[in-house]
């Protein structure tokens, strides 16, 4: 019996619908585990994502679970049923790896709560002091994983005040951020310098996320105060341009000056 199936390869490809699903999953697979004692935070994760590869693709490609057995388990697509050994299915699971790791590109969901996102990559709707205020939240949350945090974010990105995201939609400005922040890192290479992963620091402390966005108003308004509104309305992605390029500029400046 041959079975043509596609699952999705990549966050960038996932429908709305799949997204919803898959954020989903990953909330309830959590919630499932909590309590269950892993001898390491290595297995917990390993345990928790094997979980929510195979609830989705088992949703995505159609096919339903009927049992497991011994050294496999009886499945069902459409009118047929049949047997996969344990093995074959972990290797079917591993199309979906890329679950294991953040999006590499800004995914969001378009409607949470009635409300319409901003454009997923920051393209426009977003002043620059609201992506302070959203780095600020998201690199709290790293600290105290708090939904409020998460809620604050999605007022500014979805332009409502009141929402109230539902547990899914909740983790999804999570990873949509986390989408964001590998964009940047890519269109702003001097400003987001690279870290090596292996010197790679903890989250930033409050305080110290309180004197790096000083240093960022400071560097564009050039240590005029008077400009300070006026840096602060300007569109993000216009800040970060400049911000950029004053990080290639000093970094020229100290390999010319270094060098004599």
């Amino acid at each position: 019996m041959t079975i043509d199936v596609t699952v999705p390869r990549s966050w960038t490809e996932l429908t709305q619908e799949q997204l919803r699903f898959l954020l989903s999953a990953m909330v309830s697979v959590n919630r499932a585990c909590a309590n269950i004692a892993f001898p390491s935070r290595e297995a917990y994760i390993a345990h928790t994502v094997a979980r929510v590869q195979t609830i989705c693709f088992l949703e995505w490609t159609g096919i339903t679970l009927v049992t497991p057995y011994a050294s496999g388990y009886l499945f069902k697509y459409g009118d047929q049923e049949f047997t996969l050994p344990a093995a074959v299915l972990a290797s079917a699971l591993t199309h979906l790896e890329w679950i294991r790791l953040p999006p590499s590109e800004p995914v969001r969901l378009d409607i949470v709560d009635g409300a319409e996102a901003i454009p997923a990559d920051l393209s426009s709707g977003l002043s620059f002091d609201s992506w302070l205020t959203c780095e600020t939240l998201w690199q709290r949350y790293q600290h105290t994983p708090d939904d409020t945090l998460l809620w604050q974010m999605a007022a500014i990105l979805y332009r409502k005040d009141d929402i109230r995201p539902d547990p899914a939609a909740t983790l999804g400005i999570f990873f949509w951020w986390a989408g964001v922040k590998n964009l940047v890192s890519l269109q702003f290479p001097d400003f987001f310098k690279k870290i090596p992963d292996d010197d790679e620091p903890l989250p930033p402390s409050y305080e110290e996320l309180r004197r790096d966005i000083n240093a960022q108003i400071r560097a564009l308004t050039k240590g005029d105060i008077t400009k300070e509104q006026e840096i602060l309305a300007f569109d993000a992605m216009r800040a970060l341009t400049e911000l950029d390029a004053q990080a290639r500029e000093y970094d020229e400046l100290n390999r010319k000056y270094s060098k004599t």
